[in-house]
């Protein structure tokens, strides 16, 4: 199970406690319980447990809660240690025994869920569905179905967003969507850097001219510290929303120092895209690590007229910059020096040293020559490749693996003519030695432009609820976004007949696969970019060494830190 799911378990297992101890009078307060639940709930957030916080966490009066500690401390489960060699003051910390106790009690706790609800088989297997998802959904979601109260003919909704499929189908469809919404919605598409500079200089004008606007996952932590998207909280909490049917990933990608700022729309996962007929006409197994990658692209270029072992995304600027801080985590590093974290690291907290950069590093160094060995194997194309530019050549038969975004897929999951088509297999990017496999989860979220007024804020939010149901996730898939951030819109049965695709996403998410660590929401991410863009682009062109691009790039992020104040 991951540790979200864990987190999960415990909120559940506390909230049924507490109906029948608040509520009722038919239990009284388990202080053993009580302590051991927000034991676990803060070593898994990765947050200092005192002794005084343990005992008021355990419900009961002071002595008798220190009691329990001491019978948990007696017991083995809990390790009380001294916070320094000098300091009179302890921290307690849940011992092996603790964690494999409650990992067994949750694991049983989920198997028996699953063959209540019908989400398992009833045969040992607990890990098809995840827990707290919305999978009650797991039926036929029916089209959808027009708001029950429209926003209003008289006004004009404007949707600022990217050149990708459900945006396209939102604009595409517009006149349904005037009508679903009762409104009159207008969406303007850019492609990814013009969308950034858009939404830059609409905050510049009075974030005046768009109700909402899609946010690149990474550009979170520059808008909401600029104050140009409103934080969402507040409303969240007063429409009492539910965010139990999205994927972890994709809903506290949205989110930035612990706050709400977006409605996962259009997330995506990049995974490896492998042609499994080409693997098996070579004896070739399906790559899971870096070396195997490499080992897969030598032995399958030019095996096959106008075949390539890879397409990669070099092209310059943000293209080549994604494929390095996505490929560096396949290595084990995030780009800046972020808090490790159980098998990830934190975005919950990023402060002073956790901006340092982390590019002219081993892994960095590893990350390059791991990109330089694969241009060897790589489609002449590629260092002129962006997004559509890669996937088209894979999806024309050019190119026997490429990493790509899900989102794209549909150019070979659903075109017949593809040479592509029913014969690629999707899994995690491949990981180097030691290195956990990862995937990076990017896409968009719908936010709203600060400062709108309360009217306008409130229509923004109701269309943004609207948009992001599981429903209209589904009328996306069904027009061509191979990708839904809900568990509900996964297990609908018309969805998984489409592509296996998303049956493979949700496995992923369900074990921890994918993740926002690559990709930091910080406020500078757009600036790293910019620097790693030319460097990287500048070293797969043989115009300088592996050693002068990370460490100018290294020097050139650490003066923009500098200069931000961040350490």
């Amino acid at each position: 199970m991951t540790r979200e799911e864990l987190l999960r378990v415990l909120s559940f297992v506390d909230k049924a406690r507490g109906i029948s101890e608040a509520r009722t009078a038919l239990a009284r307060t388990d202080p053993r319980w009580n302590i051991i639940s927000y034991a676990m709930r803060r070593h898994l957030e990765g947050r200092l447990l005192t002794i005084t916080s343990a005992a008021s966490a355990a419900g009961v009066p002071y002595g008798t809660a220190m009691r329990r500690i001491g019978d948990l401390v007696d017991e083995g489960y809990l390790l009380r240690r001294r916070r320094s060699e000098t300091s009179k003051s302890f921290s307690l910390h849940p011992t092996r025994k603790l964690i494999e106790e409650y990992e067994s009690y949750a694991l049983q706790l989920k198997a028996l869920v699953g063959q209540t609800f019908g989400f398992s088989n009833g045969e040992g297997a607990i890990d098809d569905f995840y827990f707290g998802g919305y999978y009650m959904a797991s039926r036929i979601l029916s089209y959808p179905t027009a708001m029950r109260a429209g926003v209003g003919f008289d006004r004009k909704v404007r949707i600022l967003s990217p050149v990708d499929p459900t945006f396209k189908t939102l604009s595409d469809f517009s006149s349904n969507l005037n009508e679903l919404c009762g409104t009159n919605v207008e969406v303007v598409t850019l492609p990814l850097d013009a969308l950034h500079a858009e939404i830059m200089e609409n905050h510049a004008r009075g974030n005046q001219s768009y109700d909402l606007v899609a946010v690149d996952l990474p550009w979170i932590g520059q808008l909401a510290c600029q104050g140009i998207i409103e934080p969402l909280g507040e409303i969240i909490a007063a429409e009492r929303y539910s965010a139990s049917d999205f994927h972890t990933a994709a809903w506290k990608g949205s989110a930035y120092n612990g706050e709400q700022y977006g409605l996962p729309i259009q997330p995506t996962p990049e995974l490896l895209f492998c042609r499994a007929d080409l693997f098996a006409e070579a004896g070739l197994a399906i790559p899971s690590t870096t070396d195997e990658v490499l080992f897969a692209a030598r032995t399958l270029h030019r095996s096959a007229m106008n075949l390539s072992g890879i397409v990669m995304n070099f092209g310059r600027g943000t293209p080549v910059a994604h494929t390095f801080v996505q490929t560096l985590a396949d290595f084990g590093q995030p780009v800046i020096a972020l808090t490790p974290r159980g098998e990830g690291f934190d975005l919950d907290e990023i402060t002073g040293e956790n901006f340092r950069p982390m590019i002219d590093t081993p892994a960095g160094q590893a990350t390059a020559e791991y990109l330089l060995e694969l241009l060897a194997y790589a489609h002449r194309d590629s260092l002129k490749c962006d997004w559509d530019r890669r996937i088209a050549i894979f999806s024309q038969g050019h190119a026997a693996m490429t990493y790509g975004w899900t989102i794209r897929a549909g150019s070979f999951e659903l075109e017949e003519a593809s040479p592509a088509y029913g014969r690629v297999e999707y899994v995690p990017h491949p990981a180097a030695p030691g290195a956990r496999r990862v995937s990076p989860i990017g896409g968009f979220s719908l936010a709203i432009p600060a400062g709108l007024g309360a009217a306008r804020t409130q229509r923004a939010w109701r269309v943004m609820e609207y948009l992001t149901r599981p429903e209209l996730m589904k009328w996306y898939a069904q027009n061509g976004n191979l990708t839904s951030p809900r568990f509900s819109t996964s297990a609908d049965p018309e969805v998984q007949a489409m592509t296996k695709l998303f049956g493979r996403v949700d496995a992923m998410e369900r074990r921890g696969e994918l993740q926002t660590w690559p990709r930091p929401p910080v406020p500078e991410f757009h600036d790293i970019l910019g620097v790693l863009g030319a460097e990287i682009h500048a070293m797969l062109m043989g115009e300088s060494t592996v050693a002068h691009a990370l460490s100018t790039a290294q020097g050139r992020v650490d003066a923009i830190m500098r200069a931000n104040g961040r350490y």
